[in-house]
């Protein structure tokens, strides 16, 4: 693979087996940013749900003899972190410590992987720490309203699909100490994705380390999944949490384009003209937000979408109980014009040069590119892929933007989720689905 220079850093993506790798190097950086996620390819249920999220937190619980206090005192004495997320069926361990603890710190993340100690008074403490957290969940509106978008587009089997707290509560009740070891062992044979940021010297000792503690094997077959639900029309969705002032939203459909397909650029680049995640250059933020005064913060962006896998588009925001119908309606009457006019050749323009720029200010921070390869690789992408895929949605023509939007942006299968004080307003909201 042939590597590409990012102003100052220098990035090659590769593939050995079943370890997947990405090297960005920063001359004379002194520190290091390390992800490493293990696909385990396990299927979208309620217990394969809290087992991976249960298990993220035992693996910094204790290992070789150490306590999960001592660990993090050793940790916390060479300066460095390293913390353990799960998402769909994927473990993720991230590392960030100087280059002159790099020896040290790596001995210990071998550790934890090569002998961690699972015991039974950190798994109470993890199963208890998890159903606390669930319970919290019940009042996230802003989670909920997603979480109802997601189902309403998408079947229980699809990794876009999201279960409810008190099932996964339930689930937590059903996990045995003994099924660590199971995922412990999956873990270490899935396929593993690495991007390593830093000097020339520690990102080649770090890939080194890896290629020789990453046991080798066949990769772990993809459960099978079904993906859209069949959703043909316009679907109201509101959920009461009382405890909120505002009303969280979110508005979306399904998407059916994956990497591969060549429309997805132009379809992105449309959808940010819209709404473009962060900032005030999208319409909606100048009318929605700006002119109306309805909303602090309102954005749009696609989620889900893999080499393999179609997703849905989202647009994201909240309203107060007595302007939520006013902004419902001028987000629906934003979404309309685009789909039916679609966008001007200045915003074309203009868009161009907002994306560019923002790419750029990414890739002009280590550890944010380090996130930037290891999240491409995730999905399916390499850099080089990426970098292909950036410059098509740079150069899509006016035409072809339009023509996706008009497509896709379809308010007749709009689902509109909603979270929040509801009660005073429910009648008004469902109204949207005639």
């Amino acid at each position: 693979m042939v590597t590409t220079k990012v102003f100052s850093m220098y990035v090659k993506t590769s593939r050995e087996g079943n370890l997947t790798y990405g090297e960005i190097i920063k001359p004379g950086a002194r520190t290091i940013s390390l992800n490493i996620t293990s696909e385990t390819n396990l299927r979208n249920t309620p217990g394969n749900i809290v087992l991976t999220l249960l298990y993220s937190d035992l693996l910094m619980s204790g290992s070789g003899g150490l306590s999960r206090d001592e660990f993090q005192f050793k940790l916390n004495e060479l300066g460095s972190s390293i913390t353990v997320s799960a998402t769909e069926d994927k473990i993720t361990v991230s590392v960030n410590l100087l280059e002159t603890k790099l020896k040290q710190t790596m001995s210990l993340f071998e550790l934890m992987i090569a002998k961690p100690s699972f015991k039974v008074g950190e798994f109470k403490r993890a199963a208890q720490t998890l159903k606390n957290s669930l319970e919290q969940h019940k009042e996230n509106a802003k989670s909920i309203a997603l979480s109802k978008l997601k189902n309403s587009l998408f079947n229980p089997d699809s990794r876009n699909y999201s279960y409810d707290p008190d099932t996964l509560i339930k689930a937590v009740e059903e996990i045995k100490l003994v099924n660590f070891k199971d995922i412990h062992a999956l873990f270490l044979a899935s396929k593993w994705i690495a991007t390593a940021g830093g000097s020339e010297k520690a990102v080649k000792s770090i890939i080194k380390n890896l290629r020789k503690i990453k046991p080798q094997g066949e990769e772990l077959e993809k459960a099978e999944e079904v993906n859209f639900s069949g959703l043909k029309s316009k679907h109201v969705i509101t959920h009461e949490v009382s405890s909120k002032q505002n009303i969280e939203v979110s508005i979306g459909g399904y998407l059916p384009l994956t990497l591969n397909d060549s429309e997805l650029p132009a379809f992105l680049f449309g959808l940010a003209v819209l709404g473009k995640w962060g900032g005030f250059s999208g319409r909606l933020m100048s009318t929605v937000r700006e002119k109306e005064g309805l909303t602090y913060g309102i954005y749009a962006h696609v989620q889900g979408i893999t080499l393999d896998r179609a997703g849905f588009w989202r647009i994201m925001t909240f309203f107060s109980p007595k302007d939520v119908v006013k902004g419902v309606t001028s987000t629906l009457r934003e979404v309309s014009l685009i789909a039916n006019r679609g966008i001007t050749e200045k915003e074309l323009s203009r868009f161009r040069t907002i994306l560019k720029t923002a790419d750029e200010l990414v890739l002009d921070s280590l550890s944010a590119t380090t996130g930037l390869v290891h999240n491409r690789l995730l999905i399916g992408q390499t850099w080089d892929e990426y970098k292909a895929f950036r410059e098509k949605m740079y150069s899509c023509t006016r035409t072809e933007i339009n023509k996706v939007l008009k497509e896709y942006l379809n308010t007749n299968t709009i689902t509109i989720s909603t979270a929040g004080p509801i009660a005073i307003v429910k009648k008004e909201l469902v109204k949207f689905a005639n």
